[in-house]
């Protein structure tokens, strides 16, 4: 079904010159392109959940989502931000991992298998056609969130039903399985994975990563399920045994979101049934046994309750910056800008007026600007995918104090 799109803030170069269309030459986008895209179709019905943004080597955008509850759905847009074309995979593909992977300018991303429950890791085709299985790991069960290492080594997050435990699988380069762990949940928790994943209940923040810093560098972490509660967890990297957590409380209170900034230095967002806190910089031990409840923070009652936070360290101007994205009970998306060193808060943007909006993602563009995805409701009902493209002058004056 062809996607129809509208633009909500006409496209502007930094002479203010209005842009109907213009052809994509040498890769090069003007540094002062800005705009807003809805992207609209016929289906009345259909439902959209923004996963992830990243730009393409051609200056445009692909999208990763999840329509219709737990379809995959990918997206793609030109420089400008208009529509090129749109994908939702056959059965027995659902239930997208909320990461686009970009290796040597190919995109990846982990899905499940609909009947097995197994995962299998996809190649975008960039021209429109249908995705490549790279892999396929059937042992790999209710895959919840997946990363790359520097190294180009990927970390996936899941669900073992059988053993009711919380799984990390660390593969190799060669996207082969270098080690595999469990850590007991010690409780059935697989009904809220379901309702995570097919979006008929609460969205959980599952996410992994790896430690910055030489002196831990042997050291991952994940959000997950364990020991009756979802958990920060920290691991070592030749096994995945695991050196240190912070516990949360079930799945009402715990860790929304995390970065590592280096050693034991932590970026990290934290909810409290339905409250939102940031503590954009905090020191953990990542041997010892924590509650997230104990760590000080500062709550933000603008942000809609049990609000998703994307939370990422960028370089923005040779300063290293931590921006959170969110969503607020007015319904628009935030972006919070703080210095990594200081942890002073730089800069709120707000970004949303006509229709409310919810976060997805967001990435830094070639051209020193941010592409924000989101979702929308179209005269407040119909769900739609969003793309605010900020200049790189809105993004520094984001982040200067």
């Amino acid at each position: 079904m062809k996607v129809h799109h509208f633009t909500i803030l006409v496209i502007l170069s930094m002479l203010n010159l209005v842009f109907v269309s213009c052809d994509i030459k040498d890769n090069e986008v003007a540094p002062g392109l800005t705009f807003t895209k809805i992207y609209n179709n016929p289906a009345f019905s259909g439902d959209y959940d923004p996963l992830d943004i990243q730009q393409t080597s051609d200056s445009g955008y692909v999208v990763l989502a999840a329509s219709d509850s737990w379809n995959v759905y990918l997206l793609k847009a030109d420089t400008e931000g208009e529509f090129a074309w749109e994908l939702t995979l056959p059965e027995p593909y659902v239930n997208p991992v909320s990461s686009l992977i970009e290796i040597n300018g190919a995109y990846y991303f982990f899905c499940m298998d609909e009947i097995t429950l197994g995962t299998y890791l996809m190649k975008i085709d960039l021209s429109g056609g249908a995705p490549e299985v790279v892999h396929s790991y059937p042992d790999i069960t209710y895959p919840l969130h997946a990363s790359l290492n520097p190294d180009f080594t990927m970390l996936v997050q899941s669900y073992n039903r059988d053993a009711r435990a919380t799984t990390l699988t660390k593969l190799d380069a060669d996207f082969s399985i270098d080690w595999q762990n469990k850590y007991d949940v010690l409780d059935d928790a697989e009904e809220p994975i379901i309702e995570h994943l097919t979006r008929i209940g609460e969205r959980l923040p599952f996410f992994t990563g790896h430690i910055e810093g030489a002196g831990n560098s042997g050291y991952y972490f994940l959000n997950g399920f364990y020991n009756f509660t979802l958990s920060l967890m920290f691991v070592r990297a030749n096994d995945g045994e695991l050196s240190g957590v912070i516990n949360g409380f079930r799945d009402k209170g715990g860790i929304s979101a995390a970065t590592s900034l280096s050693n034991n230095s932590f970026a990290l967002s934290r909810y409290d049934f339905g409250d939102n806190f940031f503590l954009p910089l905090t020191n953990i031990d990542l041997n010892g046994i924590g509650f997230s409840g104990d760590l000080e923070v500062s709550d933000f009652p603008e942000l809609s309750s049990n609000a998703r936070v994307i939370l990422k360290k960028l370089t923005i101007q040779g300063k290293e910056v931590i921006i959170y994205a969110s969503d607020t009970k007015s319904n628009q998306l935030v972006l919070y800008a703080y210095d990594a060193a200081s942890e002073a808060l730089l800069d709120v943007k707000y970004l949303g007026q006509t229709y409310p909006y919810k976060i997805g993602s967001f990435t830094p563009t070639s051209d020193g600007g941010m592409a924000v995805l989101g979702k929308t409701f179209v005269a407040g009902r119909f769900p739609r995918l969003a793309i605010f493209k900020l200049t790189i002058d809105e993004v520094q004056t984001l982040v200067q104090e």
